[in-house]
């Protein structure tokens, strides 16, 4: 009987060390993700999407709703910012291009918070044809302001401050 005794602890020792390698095990894992729960926001980033292909829609038929800010003759158009998931602010922009020959578009654009804790906060995104824009074509695009997602939209004030338009050959209008 004395070896079966022996079998039995040390079978009772191996499933006790395996379960504190589990126990363990799982208790690392739950650390890791509470130490990615609990890791500083990471910084606040404002990027430009990519324009959408150019067509012969009208600005108003793009469905982004009212016009708050117009530049260039009203080449580039700012419409009202909306909240996007992941506390983004997302202003919607179309470019025409209303002369007779192609010219590619750059356009700087000021956010600026005017009411709240953050008042007189500045952000600037630049938005773009990225390349030329055949003639009577109009394109979509928009600027995405992370740093401003918690701002409610009534509380910020857009302004085109700049258009940049260029012919074929890279010279400045």
């Amino acid at each position: 009987m004395p070896p079966l005794r022996r079998i039995l602890a040390g079978t009772a020792v191996a499933a006790a060390l395996a379960g504190a390698a589990v126990y363990g095990g799982l208790r690392f894992a739950d650390s890791m993700n509470n130490d990615r729960a609990t890791d500083p926001p990471q910084q606040a980033h404002t990027t430009t999407k990519p324009p959408a292909p150019y067509g012969t829609l009208e600005p108003s038929q793009y469905g982004y709703g009212t016009a708050i800010a117009r530049a260039a003759h009203g080449d580039v158009i700012a419409y009202a910012p909306r909240h996007e998931a992941q506390r983004l602010l997302t202003i919607p922009f179309t470019i025409t291009n209303h002369a007779s020959k192609s010219y590619s578009y750059q356009a700087t654009v000021t956010v600026t918070v005017t009411a709240g804790n953050a008042a007189g906060s500045t952000d600037t995104a630049f938005v773009s044809s990225d390349g030329l824009l055949p003639a009577k074509a109009t394109m979509s695009a928009e600027a995405t302001f992370q740093s401003l997602g918690a701002v409610p939209s009534h509380d910020i004030n857009v302004r085109i401050i700049r258009v940049e338009k260029r012919d074929a050959d890279g010279n400045r209008l």
